[in-house]
């Protein structure tokens, strides 16, 4: 593993490294997110994080902590061309860490070199001068710190998968791959009986007796249309109605086949968490001034 600094000194050895990024290297900050998974946390990432990212290409990333969710922005560009210029190429970096998931083993400052040291501060591990911890006891930093989360240096999520896992995911897809074949043939059947069934459907309406398969399939297709463009308005209102709580109340709602409009009043201690979630459902957010305002197409 590789600590990652700016005054970190020049690389001579060429290997595959594991980098530990130090907040010289990343944006961090801990918000509570009415989400469950770590993608839908790592896809608002981006605008949590926006006012600190200038207009930087960044990656993000999303670590559960407690109640909680860490989130990360890092600029690959940036520490790719540093680590270049400490003499590590990009095909020499495998995985990534942040030095802020060290912050529980940060009972002792971590030794950097001979100025500074990582500390924690309040939860947040800051970088500081060791002038300034004089009664400090340092530690040294090792492979048994190693986090349990590592990400892919160009993606925002979970990299890591052992050689067993591989040749476990292979048996896998090829047992898959097996079935498939299997389900197939049972298709082709599926396909000879509905095929008889229209045949049927022919001789007991004559209306449809002379119809070619294309004009049966365009009734079927009109048909599907209408059923789809009720199950978006119900699937909407379903997005809808999960913003509504003790706290929060629907003042105003217009929906159809093409569009909905909804305001929403709620308090100020929740207004930022419905605005989370409704941009997760992919709701469209026009205002969250005084209301809670959304307004987009189905």
């Amino acid at each position: 593993m590789l600590m990652v600094y700016l005054d970190m000194p020049y690389i001579t050895e060429a290997k595959r490294y594991d980098l530990v990024l130090t907040p010289q290297f990343y944006i961090y900050t801990k918000e509570p997110l009415p989400v469950r998974y770590t993608h839908q946390a790592t896809n608002l990432a981006a605008a949590i994080l926006d006012d600190l990212t200038e207009d930087r290409a960044y990656k993000y990333a999303a670590i559960k902590s407690g109640d909680e969710w860490m989130l990360f922005a890092y600029d690959v560009e940036k520490i790719a061309h540093f680590l270049e210029s400490k003499g590590l190429s990009r095909s020499h970096i495998n995985k990534i860490y942040f030095t802020q998931q060290l912050h529980e083993k940060l009972e002792n400052p971590i030794s950097l070199d001979e100025k500074m040291a990582l500390a924690d501060a309040n939860g947040t591990v800051v970088m500081l001068p060791k002038m300034l911890m004089e009664d400090a006891v340092f530690s040294t930093f090792d492979d048994s710190m190693r986090p349990k989360i590592g990400f892919g240096f160009d993606h925002g999520y979970d990299s890591y998968i052992s050689q067993k896992q591989a040749i476990i995911i292979s048996v896998l897809l090829t047992m898959f791959s097996g079935g498939y074949i299997i389900e197939g043939m049972g298709y082709q059947d599926s396909i000879a009986k509905l095929e008889t069934r229209v045949e049927s459907a022919k001789e007991k309406y004559p209306s449809l007796k002379n119809k070619s398969n294309l004009v049966l399939r365009n009734l079927y297709k009109t048909g599907y249309k209408v059923d789809s463009k009720q199950r978006k308005i119900r699937d909407r209102l379903k997005d809808i109605s999960q913003l509504t709580s003790k706290e929060s109340k629907i003042d105003k709602l217009t929906i159809d086949e093409k569009s909905y409009a909804v305001e929403i009043s709620a308090s100020k201690k929740s207004m930022k968490k419905l605005n989370e979630y409704a941009k997760v459902k992919g709701l469209v957010v026009k205002s969250t001034k005084d209301t809670l305002k959304l307004k987009g197409a189905l």
